[in-house]
């Protein structure tokens, strides 16, 4: 072979060489770079969108902004914390599944739950090309809550669900991939499945912590400390005039008092008339009351408002008492 025709060989090996030590390269500071904003996102800080006035003046609906999730894995959520976290299911939720069984001579049927699946209902979920992505496919899941209505007619009347027996998903069941549901020997039930907390983030303010009685009485926001012997009132300067002195109890609770339970949070919007918050939560079916948040589904705590960029500001915990 002629020695030009090497060299010309050799070049091109070198080339094809470089181009997959390139490619490599950047393929692997890709994957680092992945890794990396995951480590961040699910240990450090995240991004958020926030939507609704439910914490005006505070944030602004449509403002980007960052949370701190190192603060509460090293340390406590405090009284003032501005938080972002998953609700507790309530009756304005959809239930997931719908599903008929009948039971055997022995009272019991299996619902194979492993196949069920729809789209989830969630705002980015809605568009018809992304709803089809596995990520907006929504399953059931540990904790579901499962309601069994002995009418056992579907699109029956809603009030005879109000007899339904309350069970929740186990392990056994998941792993399994069926629910077993009990009851009168061939006898149909209707059994409708929901997630045990909201599928969208909330953004709320922390009033109370464990071990706290929040009292709300002529408009104001009293708390009493497990050492204390009376209420003081929280001083709420982070309230706009429309809301100071203007915080009132849902028309169906039965109470103004709210004993914040271990490991549970008692949350408000800064924007009281036109918030979403710890005093109007019932369960769905039950109805239930249920105005705390619990410690695991809080995603971290508002320290940066990123967008607009005329109104980049850091949002500090407000101590209320």
């Amino acid at each position: 072979m002629p020695e030009k025709d090497q060299k010309t060989k050799v070049t091109e090996k070198s080339i094809l060489k470089e181009i997959w030590l390139f490619l490599a390269d950047i393929l692997y500071n890709a994957l680092v770079i992945i890794v990396l904003v995951v480590l961040i996102r699910s240990f450090l800080i995240s991004p958020f969108r926030v939507i609704g006035s439910s914490m005006s003046d505070t944030l602004a609906s449509n403002e980007f902004i960052l949370i701190d999730k190192l603060s509460y894995r090293i340390g406590s959520v405090h009284r003032g914390d501005p938080i972002v976290f998953l609700p507790p299911i309530t009756s304005k939720y959809p239930y997931k599944f719908e599903e008929s069984v009948t039971t055997d001579a022995n009272g019991v049927a299996m619902l194979d739950i492993s196949g069920l699946k729809t789209a989830k209902n969630v705002i980015y979920c809605q568009h018809k090309f992304i709803r089809k992505f596995a990520f907006c496919q929504d399953s059931v899941y540990l904790d579901d809550l499962v309601y069994v209505n002995p009418d056992g007619e579907k699109g029956g009347q809603e009030n005879s669900w109000r007899n339904a027996k309350t069970i929740h998903i186990t392990d056994a069941e998941l792993s399994e991939g069926k629910l077993k549901v009990e009851g009168d020997p061939n006898k149909s039930y209707m059994v409708r499945i929901y997630s045990s907390q909201g599928s969208e983030y909330f953004v709320k303010r922390v009033i109370g912590i464990p071990g706290d009685i929040v009292k709300i009485e002529n408009g104001r926001v009293y708390i009493k400390r497990p050492l204390d012997i009376d209420f003081i009132e929280i001083d709420e300067s982070y309230l706009n005039q429309e809301n100071r002195y203007h915080t009132y109890v849902n028309s169906n609770s039965e109470s103004n008092l709210f004993e914040v339970p271990e490991g549970h949070y008692f949350v408000l919007g800064d924007n009281r008339n036109h918030s979403n918050d710890s005093r109007s939560w019932y369960a769905p079916i039950t109805q239930e009351y249920s105005p705390f948040v619990p410690a695991g589904s809080i995603s971290g705590k508002v320290f940066v408002v990123l967008w607009p960029l005329n109104d980049v500001r850091l949002i500090s915990s407000e101590s209320s008492l």
